[in-house]
């Protein structure tokens, strides 16, 4: 059977209010002929559930600004409850007087037929707090053409000093990243002179005085001894050569790991433990998960958490006082994280958010830098867990 067409209808149930309104409209949907039920009940709760679950301030106000409609965000940006507000002149309860008029005249062009979209005009609270709010106006009308009222939707408005700041203190953030960048940078040009001078300098300053010893034996020699002696010299030069060059491979492994680019993180990982325990006496142990060891990692990824390893295991050893590092590298729902857990004697909380802390602030934008996040706990006397997480799985798919 084919029932005829719905159509709104608007109720007007009549409520003395103060200011001489005498009707607050409300929206109902009827059939006919008239159906057993009445869904203009549901309607009207929906209506009623969409207005308080709104965000914004919403009032349905009359051309003379009487307010018909007020939700609980009008009631929380006004401190006016519905019951207080109802029935009173909207731009007598909350605007200031230099904005009464020039709001009174744009309800008139919206009742008229325009709509209002970006008007700014200040809220005064109840307290004598004000909120800019950005208005958008238009007209509701019933069924038959009528004006029911005129909505008014409100979007708070940040305040151009809250906006400056903003920006002062975003730009205050970047600069204070970029010195702690240039001063990491400076660090470590720093350290790598003054292993250039320590290590290569001296070795190459000891060779070059042996060989001046040689050039002398070379020139006097008149025994056979003298001839065993200039052959023990160039032994020992021999080995000191051996020496600069593993110190060199050192420092280029420091700068940049070659076991990185050939083989990938896991091995470079394993590579840096065991040096680790050769060089602190450190016990550390690596656990790699088996689906790490199956997949291939894109190289900004394996740069950052081999880079975020390698200051962990730089704090262990200035900072922990541990005798035992594990290291576990994990692979879950498209996140790759690597862990390093010392027994030292924790992390101090005062040093996790110090802001010279460079060296957590570091590792926590290398992660941040991919999308990921870095955490560090610390238990006094039971020792420090750090983790960073890098989404890996979208850069595997491409």
């Amino acid at each position: 059977m084919k029932h005829p067409p719905t159509c709104l209808v608007t109720a007007l149930p009549p409520r003395t209010l103060s200011r001489g309104v005498r009707k607050i409209a409300r929206f109902k949907t009827a059939h006919v002929p008239k159906p057993t039920h009445r869904p203009g009940g549901l309607i009207d709760h929906c209506y009623r559930a969409l207005l308080e679950a709104s965000s914004h301030a919403i009032l349905l106000l009359s051309p003379e600004s009487i307010i018909l409609e007020w939700n609980r965000v009008a009631e929380t940006v006004s401190g006016w409850t519905a019951d207080q507000a109802l029935g009173r002149r909207y731009v007598e309860l909350c605007l200031p007087m230099k904005s009464r008029n020039s709001f009174l005249a744009e309800l008139a062009r919206v009742a008229e037929g325009s709509d209002v979209r970006g008007l700014e005009i200040p809220l005064l609270g109840r307290a004598s707090s004000q909120t800019m709010l950005s208005w958008d106006i238009s007209r509701v009308l019933g069924p038959q053409g009528d004006l029911i009222g005129l909505m008014a939707i409100g979007t708070a408005v940040a305040p151009d000093t809250q906006v400056e700041e903003a920006l002062q203190f975003a730009h205050a953030r970047a600069r204070s990243a970029a010195r702690q960048v240039q001063k990491a940078v400076e660090e470590e040009r720093r350290r790598i002179a003054r292993e250039l001078h320590d290590e290569f300098g001296q070795a190459l300053t000891g060779l070059k005085f042996d060989l001046a010893w040689c050039g002398l034996t070379l020139t006097h020699a008149t025994e056979p001894t003298d001839l065993r002696d200039l052959l023990r010299k160039v032994q020992a030069m021999s080995g000191s050569v051996d020496a600069l060059l593993g110190a060199v491979r050192a420092t280029a492994t420091a700068l940049r790991p070659a076991m990185l680019d050939d083989l990938g993180l896991v091995p470079a990982l394993e590579c840096l433990g065991t040096t680790f325990q050769q060089r602190t006496g450190v016990r550390c142990t690596i656990d790699v998960a088996p689906a790490v060891e199956a997949s291939t990692l894109p190289a900004d990824v394996s740069v950052a958490l081999y880079r975020i390893t390698q200051e962990l295991l730089t704090n262990v050893t200035r900072h922990a006082a541990a005798s035992q590092v594990h290291i576990r590298l994990s692979q879950d729902a498209g996140q790759m994280t690597v862990a390093v857990m010392d027994n030292g004697k924790g992390i101090a909380t005062e040093r996790m958010t110090t802001p010279r802390s460079f060296g957590l602030r570091g590792m926590q934008e290398r992660a941040a830098l991919l999308g990921g996040h870095f955490s560090i706990v610390g238990t006094p006397g039971g020792g420090t867990t750090a983790c960073a997480s890098v989404p890996v799985a979208e850069r595997i798919a491409s």
